[in-house]
């Protein structure tokens, strides 16, 4: 089949993975594409990179170039914008990971309706957060693959007591060095906390002023066990995540970090989250980790943990194996069949 996806938000190519730290949309599009191609679909993604390229079989254009082009299957990534471009295909649909940032109004509705549109979308949450009359249209769920490179990759045997994060600092982070700082730190002032962030590791002023002051309680906390990360091309991230020992995920967005949540339990990282009405759908609590509500529990996890190699173990060969991972290769063919049985369409 000739698949277009058309995609406003960025500069992007198939071997952006490999220079470059990504979101968790950028990811799907490359990860998706890519093994779609690998099945012997014709792909071709209108995106913003500048020059026409052909990198690991899927064709990259630039939007500007997109006049009238035929597809079997057209998706459209996140933006509802994108309803404006013409494209003559069988099966229509609009790509959600995240809640839509514009406001979905009864003309998007209508638009949808009459280009038949389906929505695919790949977090439960997304479609919970609807207007009730998009309960019109069709909808078909993607379940995201985890790249083969985070399957495979293997602990390293560290005596370190080191835990991450990567959640935008406007989601939760101030919460979680709070806690950091009152409880554990205390308890086992050896771990260390590393926050990838691009935002708080350049050095220029922020105009935020919620960023302002999380760098200055990092300032004044410099003994504190808390180092900040420059985020990490996807091959080079997952030779550091190995060596740790716990994700921790203070977001109460629920439409953010679920992607990195699979990645790191496919690597055998534990992770543990505060309560959100998509995290049940990546985490086994108390099995591949564990979902909390408040600060004190969430640093008792962190700390017991941290200080029980035993627990620890377990939870690491139960993340492995937890079924809500799964490859791109089962993500396409679960589409796939979906698409010949055509049963969400009409």
């Amino acid at each position: 089949m000739r698949i277009i996806f058309i995609d406003n938000s960025t500069d992007l190519t198939s071997n952006s993975l490999d220079f470059k730290a990504l979101d968790s949309l950028q990811k799907i599009l490359i990860n998706f594409s890519s093994e779609l191609s690998n099945n012997n679909h014709k792909v071709i993604i209108y995106n913003n990179t500048n020059h026409k390229k052909d990198e690991k079989g899927v064709v990259w254009k630039n939007i500007r170039d997109l006049k009238n082009d035929v597809a079997d299957i057209l998706i459209l990534v996140q933006d509802t914008e994108l309803l404006k471009y013409k494209v003559k295909a069988k099966i229509n649909f609009l790509l959600l990971h995240y809640k839509p940032s514009e406001d979905l109004d009864k003309h998007i509705l209508v638009n949808l309706i009459k280009q038949k549109f389906c929505i695919l979308y790949s977090n439960n949450y997304v479609i919970s957060s609807f207007p009730d009359n998009f309960n019109y249209i069709p909808k078909l769920h993607l379940e995201i693959g985890v790249s083969e490179n985070f399957t495979e990759a293997r602990f390293y045997n560290s005596t370190y007591s080191n835990v991450f994060v990567t959640t935008h600092p406007l989601k939760g982070l101030d919460w979680l060095i709070d806690l950091w700082l009152k409880y554990v730190h205390s308890a086992i002032p050896w771990a260390e906390l590393h926050i990838y962030s691009k935002l708080l590791e350049q050095n220029k002023p922020s105009n935020n002023i919620k960023i302002r002051n999380l760098k200055l309680t990092l300032d004044l906390n410099k003994n504190s066990g808390i180092f900040i990360k420059s985020p990490l091309p996807q091959e080079e991230f997952i030779l550091q995540i190995v060596k740790y020992k716990l994700h921790l995920c203070p977001s109460l967005d629920n439409d953010l970090q679920y992607l990195s949540i699979l990645e790191s339990q496919a690597c055998g990282i534990p992770v543990i989250a505060r309560e959100t009405g998509s995290i049940y759908d990546c985490i086994y609590n108390n099995e591949t980790g564990y979902i909390v509500r408040d600060k004190l529990s969430f640093a008792r996890k962190i700390i017991q943990v941290l200080n029980d190699n035993k627990l620890f173990s377990t939870l690491r060969n139960n993340s492995k194996l937890n079924n809500y991972v799964i490859s791109w290769k089962d993500t396409v063919t679960n589409f796939e069949r979906k698409i010949n049985e055509n049963t969400f369409y009409r």
